[in-house]
């Protein structure tokens, strides 16, 4: 067992992305340009959003004219996009609102992302009163101008890493408008730079109290109990925003992650199956996780073959040789 406590941790820096430690090596990388494809369907794969308009944002939300473009008959749209976080929304005349994130990590040279909305006419059926998956905070619809000029101008000082401006004026935007949930978030965002966990996560939690659907806002504050090597309180919030996100392949690994390491083998397997089934460029390590995990339920041959799902997908990976070795000794024992 200490074998995979100790193996899981190297994971950890692998699955989570920079750490809240590594604030200034993260500021000092310049984020570059790769393509993002994105493909937009109806409830489930069959059904194609056609012809819907589809806005590209940086990580606050923030856009321009010529990050919006529509969907084609096969319900796909490419943008030109830097690696980082982004937002996305999309509405359409068929489609409900729906507004999500997603992550282009620097070692992608392309992205792919599935996006499911919901038709427009589920808006009109009886059920609960909880906000559905992706759609727009009843909030956001009515954030007064001067509190959204200032919301911009916030995310664009934070573009240029100017990280006091940015905190300034995102604080403004909240004084105009207490319920603005994104600009919470966006505050949380600078903080963490700053390297102030603490007001960090007062300001994911008063995103998250405003808007309890919002999934970036459960990952930010997961970040954190990432950092504070707190895996129970991580793993509940990547859980709670896997429930508005499901197919977030960041959210999946690092969940995945956090219960190898909490001893949670079945789920972390689960969530590890979840993520290889979506587009995970960049995230070959869940693979590692689910062997780890397969190998504490001793089951040795499907420990085996997510070990050689890794070394297909990632052959000169930093867990190549691990992998390598970890084959050898599982096959080695299954011939005694």
């Amino acid at each position: 067992m200490q074998r995979f406590r100790e193996i899981a941790v190297i994971a950890v820096l692998l699955l989570t992305g920079p750490s809240v430690c590594a604030a200034q090596k993260q500021r000092m990388e310049v984020p570059k340009l790769v393509l993002l494809r994105l493909i937009i369907t109806v409830d489930g794969d069959v059904e194609k959003a056609s012809y819907a308009t589809v806005e590209l944002m940086d990580s606050v939300g923030s856009s321009s004219a010529t990050d919006r473009k529509m969907t084609d008959n096969d319900g796909r749209v490419s943008f030109q996009a830097l690696t980082g976080l982004h937002r996305v929304r999309i509405t359409g005349p068929n489609i409900q609102p729906y507004e999500g994130e997603l992550e282009i990590f620097r070692n992608e040279a392309s992205h792919v992302e599935r996006i499911r909305v919901r038709p427009a006419q589920d808006a009109h059926q009886p059920g609960g009163t909880a906000l559905p998956a992706g759609l727009v905070s009843a909030s956001r619809l009515r954030i007064p101008d001067r509190a959204h000029k200032a919301f911009e101008k916030a995310a664009e000082a934070m573009r240029r890493q100017h990280w006091q401006e940015s905190r300034t004026l995102f604080e403004s935007a909240i004084r105009e408008y207490p319920e603005y949930d994104l600009a919470y978030n966006g505050l949380g965002m600078v903080q963490m730079q700053l390297n102030e966990l603490e007001s960090a996560r007062n300001s994911f939690s008063k995103a998250i109290e405003l808007n309890a659907d919002f999934s970036a806002a459960y990952r930010n504050l997961a970040r954190i109990s990432f950092a504070e090597r707190n895996y129970e309180e991580a793993d509940a919030l990547l859980t709670k925003s896997l429930a508005g996100d499901p197919l977030n392949v960041w959210a999946l690994s690092s969940a995945a992650n956090a219960e190898l390491l909490t001893h949670k083998y079945s789920e972390a397997i689960a969530h590890a199956q979840k993520a290889h089934s979506c587009p995970h460029e960049g995230l070959a390590g869940v693979h590692i996780v689910a062997a780890l995990a397969l190998e504490a339920r001793q089951q040795p041959s499907e420990a085996i073959q997510e070990y050689q799902l890794y070394l297909d997908e990632e052959p000169n990976g930093r867990d190549a040789d691990r992998a390598q070795k970890a084959i050898t000794r599982l096959s080695s024992q299954a011939v005694k």
